[in-house]
């Protein structure tokens, strides 16, 4: 009688079943350097530009702070006199 069961139901392989792979199909490759090279080059000039404004701002406050004491000392000579 067991015979009979055996037969009608067929045992898997529990080795088959866990080494079975579902194989993806491979997606195109990106050009990923050539992107990064892109993104780095604007970086770059983003961040040449915003030290050139920054060195404009700090000559312009130097300007505008001996500006300031020439001012001050004017002031005073001609409060002095």
């Amino acid at each position: 009688m067991a015979k009979n069961k055996l037969k009608g139901q067929k045992s898997r392989n529990v080795f088959h079943i866990a080494s079975h792979k579902t194989f993806k199909a491979k997606n195109k490759a990106k050009p990923v350097t050539t992107n990064l090279k892109k993104i780095n080059i604007m970086n770059h000039e983003k961040v040449n530009r915003m030290n050139r404004a920054f060195v404009n701002i700090q000559k312009e406050l130097a300007n505008f702070s001996k500006s300031l004491s020439l001012k001050s000392v004017q002031k005073e000579l001609v409060s002095r006199n």
